[in-house]
C-alpha cells in the first residue's frame, strides 16, 4: 500500500426486496466488476445463498477463434447476401 493512500471496506446496510422482487446492487461492487445496466447476469442459489455471476454465452470460448466468427454480426446485412 502507497504510504498516505488507505483502502478501506464499504459497509452497507441490508439491502431490501421491493414488492417487484428486486433490489438493488451497490454501485461500487458493479463499477469493480466492470458490470453495466442492462448486462446479463445469471443468478443461483448454492448452499442456502443467492449467486449472482456474470452471463457467460456457450460461445464466448470460441468467439475469435473461427475466421469471420465475431460478435458484432449484423444479422439483417447477412440476410441481405443470403437471396
Amino acid at each position: 500500500m502507497e504510504h498516505g493512500k488507505r483502502t478501506r471496506a464499504r459497509r452497507t446496510g441490508p439491502a431490501r426486496i421491493s414488492s417487484k422482487n428486486q433490489v438493488t446492487l451497490p454501485a461500487a461492487v458493479l463499477r469493480k466488476l466492470g458490470l453495466h445496466a442492462g448486462d446479463p447476469v445469471d443468478i443461483a442459489e448454492e448452499g442456502g445463498q443467492i449467486i449472482i455471476r456474470r452471463h457467460r454465452s456457450r460461445l464466448d470460448g470460441v468467439i475469435g477463434t473461427i475466421p469471420g466468427f465475431t460478435e458484432a454480426v449484423d444479422v439483417e446485412a447477412s440476410r441481405e447476401s443470403w437471396r
